[in-house]
Parts: C-alpha cells; structure tokens; sequence
C-alpha cells in the first residue's frame, strides 16, 4: 500500500461519537509525529492538534480551516519542506475522503511543486502524490489524464529499480486498469502480454517441477493465471447479512463457534511478502471481470462452512492427504476483518511453501481503525469460543505438529485460550502438544504477558516472542494503556525463561512497522525455518545473533536485516524445502543445469544469487555429503 494510501485510510472520517484517545492520536501519526519531533511553535503544534481533533468530531469546516492555519505557520516558520509536503498530503487525502476532489487536487498539486523543487522531476518520492493525483483523475472517469500521471509514475519506476521491479509490474497492472476503463482492447492484450511474462520470471526460480524451475509444487497456477489455497477455519462471527461472500462473516459475536474451509486465490505475479490489495480507485466502474481480478489480487474466493463433524472429518482427511502431517493457525489481531484474515493466513501460507494444513481462527474484530476498544470488548468471550476450537481439533484429527501464530490483539486470544486449555487438563501432563508458538508485535500487557506465557513453554516445542520499537501501532497502544506493550522492543523488551525474544526493529516492512512478520521476505523466511525445522535463533540458518546489548543469563537476539536481506534467501529456502530428500550435491547439479537452461540473462543472474544462498543453507543445514532434512 502506498504512503498516500495508508494516510486515506487512517484519516477516513467517522461518526461524531467516535472521539476517543486512539482515534485522535493515531489518525494524526504522521502528521504530528513530524511537527511533535522539531522544535516547532506551540502555535502550530496546536493548530496540527486543533485539525486531527476537528477530524475525528467529523466537524470538516474546522478541520479545513485548522488545516489552513498549520499550512500560514509552516510557511512562515520555512522549517523543514518535507514537513509542509506531509502536511498538504494529509489534508489531499482527508479532501478526497470528505468528497472535497477539487480541494484535493490543489493541495496535491501544491504538494507536488514543493516536492519537485526540492528533490527534482524524476525522483521516486514524488510517486505517492503522483499516485494520489491518479486516483483523483480515475476516480472522476478522466482516463486521459490518469494514464499521463501512471506513465510518468512507470517512468520514473523504471529508471529507479529497473525494468522488472515489483514496483514496475503494479503500475503496469494499473494501467492495464486505464486501457480497460477507455476501451482500448489493443493496449489492454498488450499490457497484459508484459504482465504475463513478469509473472513467468518472478516465479520461474521458486521450485522445481518437470526439469524446470517454475512456480510452487504446492501452489499450482491454472490457465487463467491464479492459484488456490485452502485454510480451515473456525471463528466466533455471526453471520453477516444474507450470508454473501462479501462479508460472509460480519462483526458481532456469533454465540458460538463456526466451522468450515475457505478458498483465496494467489496471483501469479504475487510477490512474496506482498498483499496485493485492489486499489481504492479501481472499484469507480471499471468493468474488470473476476478473473481479472484474479489476476492481479489475493482474494478471498469461496467459503465452505460446515458443522463441526464434518469440519473434523474434512479436516482430518486434508492432514491426511498432504506432503506434511503438520498445521498452522494464524489468530489476526486488531483492525481486521474476516476476509482480510482469510487472505493474511493464504498469503502466509503460499509464501512459506506450507506443504501442511493452514487454519485461521477468526474472532469478532470490526475492522476499523476507530473500534480499538470495540474490539477489545470482544476479547474475554473469544478466548472462551478459541479454547472450544483447540478441544474440537487438537486432539481429534491426525496432525504431527500444530504451530501457533498470533498477530497483534490476537495474542491476547491465543494466551487466554492456551491457558483456559491447561486448566481444563490440569490433571494431565500436556506436554509438547503444540509445535512452534509464535507471538508477533503482541499488543498484550508486558507485565500480564511475563505471567501468563510461563506456564505455556511445556506443551510447545518453542515459544518465540518477535518485537520491535518501530512498531507505530504499540507505540499509541502503549500512550493508550499507560502501559509498556509485551511485543514492543527498546528498554522494556522481554528477557524470559522459555521465550525466544528477537528484536525486529530493523526490520523494513509497512508503514506503520506492525505486519513486519509477513511483509518482509526476511522475517517470512525466518518463520518458514522456525516452522519447518525448529531449530534456536543462534543456528546459522536462522536470521538472529546475540544482541550483545543486553548482558546476563538470557540472551536477547536481534534480526539481522543484511543477514536475511532480499526475497532470494526465501526463494532459496523454498527450493530447499521441496528438494529436502535429495543429497546436497544432487540438489546443486540439478538446480545449476537448469539455471543454465534459462535463456534470459536477467533470470540466470537470479537464480546465481539463489543459488548461492541454497549453498550457503546447505552448509548451515547438513554436514559435508549429507542429506537436508
């Protein structure tokens, strides 16, 4: 998602009741953190206040005429123009969600000037205004220019990362878009022939099938360019409406538990560690087909529901049917919707080769940025409904190992529902019942989590804390809580018996610093090792070394973004994995005719450096004439 497009949608105005703290605050993160962080008059840190105020009350003349204000005393303080740049962007995108579109533009043209003049006509910051710009003209049907602005974009993309950058293939996706919207059917098929063959070459070095390196074993790509993946699901959501796909399952708590499978589809130009999201422009009337869409999106495409035999039953016949006995299930956090969740576990799922069974479980959070505390009112009564869902599965179908994975809020799922679990088994000795469990960015009390998890590290073979300081979203969880976040780093990061605690600060991912497990090819591939092989954050394969700036007993590890930089190590690990029965020189042999077989130059240097990592995992895995395993 772009910056413009994260700013839209924290800015998206809301009812006049909703003014909590949370709202306030995390509406204006990167408007106030700019201005809070200099020594700016108070002034004008009052009016940025006075407009992240006015927004969230939906009062829009205040908020425009506090916009205003900010922008005379930014002028006149001339601080910072990237300070200015912010400003006018986040008042583009609050413009454009109140339906003000002319107002918008200007501040987006005004934005666009400032940029220019400061960074030149060709840099790449300039994208996310120009993106704004493009989405302002699609919007208003003006195609003409929407196609001058996504060129420029194109340009500007291709001189920056080259020609087949992720970047490159998205604006060519969008333009596809435009050419479809004017009727253009000769540029339409002559975009979509560039699209197909990007898609070739991203996925021509990511498994081997039939003596050429092509896409996932897992994962097969049908004709039309698209891949499905399962996941079963139970979740505690009642059903929505009519009981339509979209939503299929709504907001309220459902009374009890639902069971069934779901199917989402996987582009074949997914890059790995991406979420390919439609973009909010192209919904105004562009008459693609649901096959396109397919094409270029992760979607959720059907779900199954069942009873609960016949959940187990379906369940249990899936383990039993697949290369590995073993399951995941993902628990989202805070802010996500059951569609969102089905396609976060497919993406998980597809990019770690799972050769297993994903599961998601879902529980009844509004998907909305002002329904923080909604969603915590929710927790208490999902825990009992999750403990329920691990009675109906754990112990009734046929899985080797069931690896735990829970994101955000959803932590306080997971914890409540394992330790609800042990204490309806208090006289028995569940020992290693569950695989890897993993704690991402937990927005969990510290103090509460520190009590809760010590009991948990005898039925996993693994507890694994990942946590980070430049997570945005526990950093205003914490403002709200008054109260450190167990999944946030720095000075309180936890340091526990039994706990495998990383810190992720370095880690590149979204914006605001909270999906790093899944939007970094990095972290993706560190968690496809700790669910594939178990082994400690010191083995050499895994991304972690000591962080020597916590001293004492129990080591603190810190991801080693250079370590595990760039998709190919995730690509690598990938080949590895489906080649894993084959001796080291066997794998090097096949891999390296086959990457001379590859007539491209450019997809022959990629699959050298994929090479060398698959050497460089083999050193770390096996010894000398072994086998991987």
């Amino acid at each position: 998602m772009s910056q413009s497009r994260l700013v839209n949608a924290l800015l998206t105005p809301q009812p006049g009741a909703v003014r909590n703290a949370w709202r306030i605050v995390f509406a204006g993160i990167f408007l106030l953190t700019a201005v809070l962080s200099r020594a700016q008059s108070a002034d004008l840190v009052r009016a940025y206040q006075s407009f992240e105020s006015a927004k969230a009350d939906n009062d829009v003349a205040e908020a425009f005429r506090d916009g205003e204000d900010a922008l005379r005393l930014q002028d006149v303080q001339d601080r910072d123009p990237q300070d200015l740049i912010k400003l006018l962007m986040g008042l583009g995108d609050y413009a454009a969600q109140v339906g003000e579109d002319a107002r918008a533009q200007q501040y987006y043209g005004r934005a666009l000037a400032q940029q220019e003049a400061a960074l030149g006509p060709d840099h790449p910051e300039l994208v996310p205004i120009l993106d704004a710009l493009a989405e302002l003209h699609a919007k208003a049907k003006r195609y003409t220019d929407a196609l001058a602005v996504l060129q420029r974009i194109l340009s500007i993309q291709r001189a920056a990362y080259g020609e087949h950058h992720q970047y490159v293939v998205s604006t060519l996706g969008r333009l596809r878009d435009v050419y479809q919207a004017m009727d253009d059917s000769d540029a339409v098929k002559r975009t979509d022939a560039q699209l197909r063959a990007e898609a070739i070459a991203k996925r021509s070095l990511t498994g081997v099938q039939g003596g050429v390196i092509v896409g996932s074993n897992r994962y097969k790509f049908n004709k039309d360019g698209y891949a499905a993946v399962r996941v079963f699901y139970g979740t505690n959501r009642a059903l929505a409406g009519d009981g339509t796909l979209a939503p299929y399952y709504g907001k309220a708590d459902g009374g009890g538990l639902q069971f069934g499978y779901l199917t989402v589809t996987i582009p074949q130009s997914h890059k790995l560690a991406e979420f390919e999201s439609p973009q909010q422009w192209s919904d105004f009337s562009f008459g693609l087909t649901a096959t396109d869409d397919k094409r270029k999106y992760i979607l959720l495409d059907k779900v199954t529901p069942l009873d609960r035999s016949a959940f187990l039953k379906a369940l249990g016949k899936q383990v039993n049917d697949s290369a590995s006995k073993d399951a995941f299930i993902f628990i989202h956090g805070y802010n996500t919707s059951f569609e969102d969740a089905a396609r976060r576990t497919a993406q998980l799922a597809y990019d770690m080769d799972f050769d297993g069974t994903p599961i998601l479980y879902s529980w009844p959070s509004q998907g909305s940025l002002s329904a923080y505390t909604a969603d915590e009112g929710v927790i208490d009564v999902s825990v009992i409904r999750m403990a329920d869902f691990l009675d109906a599965i754990v112990d009734q179908f046929g899985a080797e190992h069931i690896h735990l994975i829970a994101h955000s809020m959803g932590n306080r799922v997971l914890i409540g529902a394992l330790r609800q679990y042990l204490l309806a088994r208090a006289s028995a000795d569940p020992q290693h019942v569950f695989g890897q469990i993993v704690f991402t960015a937990p927005d969990v009390d510290r103090d509460y989590f520190i009590a809760a998890t010590g009991s948990l590290a005898r039925i996993a073979q693994r507890l694994t804390l990942y946590a980070s300081n430049s997570d945005y979203a526990l950093r205003m969880s914490q403002i709200i809580h008054s109260a450190p976040r167990a999944g946030f780093a720095g000075s309180t990061i936890i340091r526990l018996p039994g706990v495998d605690t990383i810190d992720m600060s370095g880690v590149p991912a979204d914006l605001l610093g909270h999906s790093y497990y899944a939007a970094n090819g990095g972290a993706v591939y560190d968690l496809l090792h700790l669910l594939w092989r178990g082994d400690d954050p010191g083995s050499p394969q895994r991304c972690s070394r000591n962080d020597t700036a916590f001293q004492g007993p129990i080591v603190v590890w810190r991801f080693d973004s250079e370590k595990c930089k760039g998709d190919d190590l995730l690509e690598a690990a990938i080949l590895l994995k489906q080649l894993q029965n084959q001796g080291q020189q066997q794998i090097v042999e096949q891999i390296s005719a086959q990457i001379s077989a590859l007539k491209d130059p450019l997809q022959r240097r990629a699959g050298q450096l994929i090479l060398a990592r698959v050497n460089q995992l083999l050193t770390a895995i096996a010894p000398p004439g072994g086998v991987a395993k």
